[in-house]
Formats: structure tokens, C-alpha cells, sequence
């Protein structure tokens, strides 16, 4: 049902996802989604948790090293399913254990910087925004392919400028 409400999703777009357009695409009642899922949040939690898992937490090297591999992984997901993220912002009740465990291992790599709480907190949403604003520009601007890799490397110089002002 997941892979189905994704699909749909990048197919239809944000506009297009509703529950029952997912349930009419699935052959079964709205009803049947939610009694799986509960509510739309739900279902959209459940979603991002599938497409974020998939997000690595890199173990080894400096912190900012590492805060550098783990928003270029994000940055790459994120791509796959650009209409997610959207989703997202749409239902901000919806709240993805996956993008918590992201923006969790994002703040201790900081904080093992140095950083300190506040300038922490500031960085973590400076560098969740440029990320997920460079990864939706490029997958909605039909970048986000293989052909067009050049879009990722102006991402990782920029997250490198952006990095290189904390440490």
C-alpha cells in the first residue's frame, strides 16, 4: 500500500494524493486505508518513514564530515519523492519517526562541534532548509536524474561553503 500511495503521489502530485484517489488506484474503499492507517497523518507518517529510512547516519570521520555525508544522503532521498516532503509542510502533524532520527543525529554531530545549544538549533534549521529547498527545486525542475549530477555537485559546494562557516 506504501509503494502504491508513493507512486500515486509522484504521479499525481500533492494536489492529486487524496485518500480516495489511493484507495479508487488500489481498487478498495477509502475506508480500507484508514483502518490501516488511522488518518491521512498517518498514512503520510508512515510513507516518509519508508522513503527516510533509507537515510544513512555515517559513523566514522569529524563531525562535520559527517554532518556533510548524512544531508547529502537526505538531499538524495529526498529527491526520489519530492512530493513527499511538500506533503509534509502541508501536514505538519504528520511527524515522521524517521525525520526525527534525521534531524536528532543532525543535531549531536553539531553539538559535537562545539556549537553549543542556541548557534546549534540556528544551524540545524539553516541546514535542513537549504537542503530540503535545494532537493525539491531540482527534482520539481526535472534535475534530479542521473544526466544532471551536476546539480548534486553545486549542493555539496554549496553545503561545503555553508559547513566551512561553522568550522
Amino acid at each position: 500500500m506504501l509503494s502504491d500511495a508513493l507512486r500515486l503521489l509522484d504521479t499525481q502530485g500533492v494536489e492529486g494524493f487524496t485518500m480516495r484517489s489511493l484507495a479508487h488506484s488500489l481498487g478498495v474503499t477509502p475506508m480500507t486505508i484508514y483502518h490501516h492507517f488511522g488518518d491521512r497523518d498517518a498514512l503520510i507518517a508512515a510513507m516518509a518513514d519508508r522513503v527516510y529510512g533509507a537515510v544513512t547516519e555515517p559513523t566514522e570521520g569529524p563531525p562535520l564530515q559527517r554532518v556533510d555525508a548524512l544531508l547529502r544522503s537526505y538531499h538524495a532521498t529526498v529527491q526520489l519523492h519530492p512530493g513527499l516532503t511538500l506533503l509534509i509542510f502541508r501536514h505538519p502533524t504528520a511527524s515522521p519517526e524517521q525525520a526525527r532520527r534525521i534531524t536528532e543525529h543532525l543535531t549531536r554531530l553539531l553539538l559535537a562541534t562545539g556549537l553549543g545549544e542556541r548557534r546549534t538549533s540556528i544551524w540545524v534549521g539553516i541546514l535542513v532548509d537549504f537542503t530540503h529547498g535545494a532537493a525539491v527545486a531540482a527534482a520539481l525542475a526535472g534535475r534530479a536524474t542521473p544526466e544532471h549530477s551536476s546539480d548534486d555537485a553545486e549542493f555539496g559546494a554549496a553545503l561545503k561553503e555553508l559547513l566551512a562557516v561553522i568550522g
